[in-house]
């Protein structure tokens, strides 16, 4: 009968169960995975979303490959978190507004003016509090890599808006989002959610009087053409989140997660930067086709839209939650 060492078996064993551990049943050879955007292929989000597939590709050994499907061809940002979560769609960048019928604390980054700046939003959806938050995502199907801004949202329209009282009873397209409605709600604007194909039209016929968009897409859409005056306000910023599936997280090895994490980590400044570059020369085109830039006090503003901050919190996480995004450094 053949002896047998223990202690050789026992380490074979462990040895097995570490390298398990490292690599779990991860990818082998080479897995392609559908990531999208909303947005065309020469936007900034759209341009990360490349470089992060690059950056994958990169340091999986080309064993994880993303390709990207810009312009909705994968559907709305809503379509693409259905179909991440039935596994149809690998990942996308969805904004945390779209992402609030699952969980609706995300809103609490759509607050207005709970951001003083770009580096204080950077620090709150990138530190402690977005981690705290994308663990509420996990449930879901979404795991979240990080955070990016999608746009810094300014009034635009036909006519002056310097002050709250300019909008009072104009006529105003929002996002499909009942915080956004009660934000202008409270200013005494009377909007109304209307899909963005619709908007050019809806200016040039009267159905509205003014909306909301970053600066980008106030030079890509030619709104500038139909809304002359442009407001920059920067009252509340749009952040999305950067997500895969917990389908497809959960099937990687230990070093492909790290991978994608390591990926993320250098992608979101990267984005971030981008965007700023191109938003600023949005504008200064828009300007030389025309367009009217008003820069206004913002503190008339962030007062007339405070009330919003107490309505929304119990939905948010409470004021407890929006006290440490404001108190974050």
């Amino acid at each position: 009968m053949v002896k047998i060492c223990w202690k050789i078996v026992l380490c074979m064993f462990f040895s097995i169960v570490f390298t398990f551990i490292l690599t779990g049943n991860g990818y082998a050879g080479s897995m392609t995975l559908k990531m999208g955007t909303v947005v065309n292929d020469s936007h900034p989000n759209t341009i990360a979303m490349v470089r992060f597939g690059q950056l994958v590709a990169q340091r999986t050994n080309g064993e994880i490959n993303i390709k990207v499907y810009p312009s909705s061809q994968l559907g709305g940002e809503k379509e693409m978190a259905e179909g991440i979560r039935l596994g149809s769609v690998q990942g996308a960048i969805i904004n945390v507004s779209v992402l609030s019928g699952w969980v609706p604390e995300g809103q609490i980054f759509d607050m207005p003016f709970i951001f003083r700046n770009d580096d204080h939003a950077y620090n709150v959806y990138q530190g402690p509090i977005g981690k705290e938050l994308a663990r509420k995502y996990e449930p879901h199907g979404f795991h979240v890599l990080g955070y990016w801004v999608n746009g810094v949202r300014h009034p635009m329209g036909k006519f002056a808006i310097r002050k709250p009282s300019d909008v009072a009873g104009k006529k105003m397209r929002v996002i499909q989002s009942p915080l956004h409605i009660d934000v202008w709600k409270t200013v005494g604007a009377n909007p109304s959610p209307i899909s963005w194909p619709e908007v050019p039209n809806s200016l040039q016929t009267g159905v509205i009087d003014f909306l909301d968009n970053s600066k980008s897409s106030y030079w890509s859409a030619k709104l500038f053409e139909v809304a002359d005056h442009f407001t920059e306000l920067g009252h509340i910023y749009s952040v999305g989140a950067l997500i895969v599936g917990t389908k497809v997280w959960d099937k990687m090895s230990y070093t492909q997660q790290v991978a994608f994490e390591k990926s993320a980590d250098e992608i979101v400044p990267f984005q971030n930067n981008l965007l700023g570059y191109n938003d600023d020369l949005a504008l200064a085109k828009a300007v030389a086709k025309g367009a009217t830039v008003h820069r206004p006090e913002k503190g008339p503003w962030a007062k007339a839209m405070l009330p919003i901050w107490q309505q929304w919190a119990p939905k948010v996480g409470g004021m407890k939650m929006i006290k440490k995004i404001v108190d974050t450094k």
